[in-house]
């Protein structure tokens, strides 16, 4: 066997690696898990935004309230 035949083969086993590496869904659940992550942290941030404001309107009552 030749250098460069040597070299063809190990790029072939990469290649059917990947390949079988490419048709498993495992990672799948792991992409679907980050994405009802991602959309729960965006809910957090909109609903604390959102209480946020209103409370922060709620003491300026409260410290207008005050002589």
């Amino acid at each position: 066997m030749t250098k460069w035949m040597t070299k063809w083969q190990g790029i072939d086993d990469w290649t059917r690696a990947l390949l079988v590496r490419l048709r498993e869904d495992s990672g799948q659940a792991l992409a679907e898990y980050g994405l009802i992550l991602a959309f729960v942290f965006i809910a957090c941030v909109i609903a604390l935004g959102a209480l946020g404001l209103i409370l922060s309107d709620q003491l300026g009552l409260v410290t207008d309230g005050f002589p």
